[in-house]
């Protein structure tokens, strides 16, 4: 009799169903950013909150610094599967999605209130349209307002004709709007800035004081223009393929805590920007206010600007729409 009932007991345990285990998602994730950055600490403390929430069945492997190459190389990438997630400037998201560098249009944002709106405005259409290409917008970041870099004195009236700038290579933005402000454009990735300085290539740049500052790029100038030209964007977006492979339960957690940690990320640049004019200010080098004749010129080159990135950057329709969200 005892022995009917261990046989049944051993049959019980082996039909009866047991939860199946969680398949464990190892997300790849790519940064431009240095090791150290405001990006890398962010995302770090996200990977830890969301592993935890998740119960471990959602990890992260991140590769800071350009490992991965620029973001040129981190899309394809992406396409080929070995990348799966990236923080991306407004230079890669406008070749994931072109559309969106109207929030990077030169001159159109002036406060940081306007961006957030315009943002906060059109998060859901840039989701769906970026969706339709194979990405999920996990939530918008920024580097911060432009401004512009130079080793010779930049209130010069010839200025403008001399400089030699360099401009992110694959950025039809910039190089719009510094061809029409008459400025010579010297394309290079973002790891050659650096030599370009030193070699005499190149005499100015434009990025945030933030990326001036973390890629070291402040100690090669002596001037800034006191005025920003363009609010540089980014996101964090990762392929739709491997977004759907979580749990509906997990993809929750993914979204919830990357949408509060780049709103973190958003508020840290912004402080750490205003730092970082401080710090090139104690360093020696000087801002130079824009001479009203300058303003009236970046004015004018803006717009025409826009009008040169319609149709194949952004619609007339959509410029118009921004431009009734800001009120202008």
């Amino acid at each position: 009799m005892k022995n009917i009932f261990a046989l049944w007991a051993v049959l019980l345990m082996l039909l009866w169903p047991c939860p199946a285990s969680a398949e464990k998602t190892v997300i790849k994730v790519a940064l431009i950013t240095p090791e150290g950055s405001a990006w890398t600490q962010v995302l770090n403390r996200m990977a830890d909150e969301v592993s935890g929430k998740t119960r471990g069945e959602v990890d992260f492997r991140i590769y800071p610094g350009g490992v991965s190459g620029d973001e040129l190389d981190v899309i394809r990438k992406m396409q080929a599967g070995l990348i799966h997630a990236a923080g991306f400037s407004g230079v890669g998201l406008g070749v994931l999605l072109p559309k969106i560098r109207i929030l990077e249009a030169p001159l159109l944002y002036k406060t940081f209130a306007e961006i957030d709106l315009v943002k906060e405005k059109l998060y859901d259409e840039f989701a769906g349209d970026l969706e339709k290409c194979g990405y999920v917008l996990l939530g918008f970041a920024e580097a911060g307002f432009v401004y512009i870099f130079s080793k010779t004195d930049i209130s010069g009236p010839d200025w403008i004709s001399k400089s030699r700038m360099w401009a992110w290579k694959g950025d039809p933005v910039a190089e719009t709007f510094l061809k029409n402000m008459g400025i010579s454009t010297f394309p290079l990735p973002l790891t050659d800035v650096n030599m370009g300085l030193e070699t005499g290539m190149i005499d100015s740049f434009y990025c945030p004081p933030l990326g001036a500052v973390a890629f070291q790029w402040h100690s090669k100038i002596r001037y800034m223009l006191d005025y920003p030209v363009v609010n540089s964007t980014g996101a964090l977006v990762m392929k739709k393929d491997i977004f759907e492979k979580l749990s509906s339960e997990n993809r929750a957690v993914l979204k919830a805590e990357a949408r509060k940690y780049c709103a973190e990320l958003i508020h840290t640049t912004r402080r750490d920007n205003a730092e970082a004019i401080s710090l090139m200010q104690a360093s020696g080098i000087t801002l130079v206010k824009p001479t009203d004749e300058q303003i009236k010129s970046f004015d004018i080159n803006a717009r025409k600007s826009y009008l040169e990135n319609i149709p194949k950057i952004y619609s007339e329709e959509l410029l118009v729409r921004v431009e009734k969200i800001l009120g202008h």
